[in-house]
């Protein structure tokens, strides 16, 4: 099925278009119908707690508002749950320009050296932004990331405490990853839970249809 094969995040209009590229004409309400009949629907969004924001600064700069053509880079971290009452650290980067995740890396810990760590992923296969934006949470302030990013002369925008729109593109990734896999998925171990998410992102780059992230 479509449907299992691409992480049962399809509702009837992404259905009827992978069904429509493939040569098969057929009209959306009719997907409608045998999805209702077959009891099939795309996920439903769920709730779903944000990693504390520890802030240890007052107020930088947002450098991006007035920059609609600039390259930049979307940075934040998530929890995913590899256990009942045990979590690990998704800390990634996307552009959203070519909609892409362009790097990521899970930790136990939700510390400094994820975010570096990250970042190196990046800048290594990638050409460097003119902005890097992020929250104040004290991972993304610490001496090592904005030394990281001075080297690189690489300017570092913050989004507004309290204002997680302020990264939307980055967060609604983080909704559809959590919606779309994290949330279905049972992880034998940490190694299964890296290994899953590295797929599930790899699909989100390379074949998940689009509509707006």
């Amino acid at each position: 099925l479509i449907w299992e094969n691409n992480y049962r995040a399809y509702g009837y209009p992404r259905i009827t278009m992978v069904l429509r590229k493939s040569g098969i004409c057929v009209g959306s309400k009719r997907i409608l119908r045998l999805m209702r009949e077959m009891e099939i629907h795309s996920l439903m969004n769920r709730r779903f707690k944000k990693p504390g924001t520890h802030v240890d600064h007052s107020q930088r700069p947002n450098l991006i508002k007035h920059q609609p053509n600039a390259r930049i880079w979307r940075a934040d971290i998530t929890y995913l749950e590899l256990r009942p009452g045990t979590w690990v650290y998704l800390s990634s980067i996307y552009e959203p320009k070519v909609h892409q995740v362009l790097a990521f890396k899970i930790g136990r810990q939700m510390e400094a050296t994820l975010v570096v760590e990250t970042i190196n992923q990046a800048l290594e296969c990638h050409q460097k932004p003119q902005y890097f934006h992020s929250d104040m949470g004290s991972q993304y302030t610490s001496n090592e990331v904005e030394t990281l990013l001075e080297r690189h002369q690489i300017s570092h925008s913050y989004s507004k405490q309290g204002y997680p729109y302020d990264n939307g593109p980055i967060e609604a990734f983080h909704s559809l990853l959590k919606r779309e896999f994290a949330f279905q998925t049972t992880f034998s171990n940490f190694e299964d839970l890296v290994i899953r998410t590295s797929n599930y992102i790899s699909w989100f780059n390379s074949d998940r249809i689009r509509t707006s992230v």
